[in-house]
C-alpha cells in the first residue's frame, strides 16, 4: 500500500528518528546492493536477507528481557561493533528500538558514536514520542516521525514560488471536503496529486495541514458539531503526516496519492 521507497547513495543520512512502520524498509535500502536506481530493489540478495531478518549488516538493539530501559552496556557493544567494517553488504544498519527506553547514560553514549559516524553506518531510532530523547541525540538525526519535512516560515515563499498556489489552495480544499465521504471527489483529487512535482506536492502537504487546522476548529465552533468529521480530519492529518515521510525518503508522488487515498477512505 506504501508503495517502494526509494533512496539513492546521496540521499542516506547517517541517523534517523522514525516511527517503527519504515524501519525495517530503511535498513534494507541501507543495506540494498542496487546503487543505480532505488532502493530497496527487493529483488537482490541483500533485500531477500534483510526480509526474513537474517542480514549480517542489519543489527537490532532494544530492551533485554525483564529489562524496562536500554542501558549504556547495550549501546557500548553496539559501539564495539559500528567500527567493524560491514560483513556483506556497503554499509551496516543499527534499529533501535524504542530509543527512547534509553536511559541518560545510554543516550550519552550513543551521542558519543553519533558525533563521530563511521560513514558506513547508518542508525535508525524508532521511537512513539522523540522528545523523551536528548535535544543533543534529536540534533543529530534527521527526524521523519513528526513532520518535520514541513518547510519552516521562511522557506515557505521558496516553495510557493515553484507551485501554483491556487491551484494547490484549489486541490487542497476540494481533498477536505472529499474527506467528509465524497469518494470520487477524493479519487480524483489523488489523481491530480499524482501530476505534481516534489516542490509543489511539499507545498500541498503543508497548505493541507493548515487547512486541516481551520476546518477542525471551525466544524468544533459550530454548534451542531460533525464528530465523524472530525474524526475523518484526524485521520487524513495521519495520513498526511506520514506523507510527509514518504515525500523526504523520496518516494513517488503516484505512491503518496495512493497512500493518501488508502488511509483516508
Amino acid at each position: 500500500m506504501v508503495g517502494r521507497l526509494g533512496f539513492s547513495s546521496d540521499r542516506l543520512s547517517h541517523s534517523y528518528i522514525i516511527d517503527g512502520t519504515f524501519a525495517d524498509t530503511l535498513a534494507m535500502a541501507v543495506v540494498c546492493g542496487n546503487r543505480s536506481g532505488e532502493r530497496p530493489c527487493k529483488k537482490c540478495a541483500h533485500c531477500d536477507k534483510a526480509s526474513r531478518h537474517i542480514h549480517p549488516d542489519i543489527t537490532e538493539i532494544k530492551k533485554q528481557d525483564g529489562k524496562h530501559i536500554i542501558g549504556v552496556d547495550q549501546i557500548r557493544a553496539l559501539k564495539q561493533d559500528v567500527y567493524i567494517v560491514p560483513n556483506e553488504a556497503e554499509q551496516k544498519a543499527y534499529i533501535v528500538r524504542e530509543s527512547e527506553a534509553m536511559n541518560t547514560n545510554a543516550q550519552n553514549a550513543f551521542l558519543q558514536i553519533l558525533e563521530e559516524p563511521p560513514a558506513h553506518a547508518v542508525f535508525i531510532l524508532c521511537a512513539e514520542n522523540s522528545s523523551t530523547l536528548l535535544s543533543t541525540v534529536r540534533s543529530r538525526c534527521v527526524d521523519l516521525k513528526h513532520g518535520l519535512y514541513l518547510p519552516q516560515e521562511a522557506d515557505r515563499q521558496a516553495l510557493d514560488d515553484d507551485a501554483d498556489h491556487d491551484e494547490l489552495e484549489e486541490i487542497s480544499n476540494e481533498f477536505i471536503e472529499a474527506i467528509k465521504g465524497d469518494n470520487l471527489k477524493l479519487m480524483e483529487c489523488m489523481f491530480r496529486i499524482d501530476k505534481l512535482d516534489r516542490h509543489a506536492l511539499q507545498s500541498f502537504l503543508v497548505t493541507t495541514r493548515e487547512n486541516m487546522v481551520l476546518a477542525l476548529k471551525e466544524n468544533i465552533r459550530k454548534s451542531s458539531c460533525n464528530n465523524d468529521f472530525s474524526k475523518k480530519l484526524f485521520r487524513a492529518e495521519d495520513a498526511i503526516l506520514k506523507a510527509g515521510e514518504m515525500l523526504d525518503l523520496n518516494v513517488s508522488a503516484g505512491n503518496i496519492a495512493g497512500y493518501i487515498c488508502a488511509n483516508t477512505i
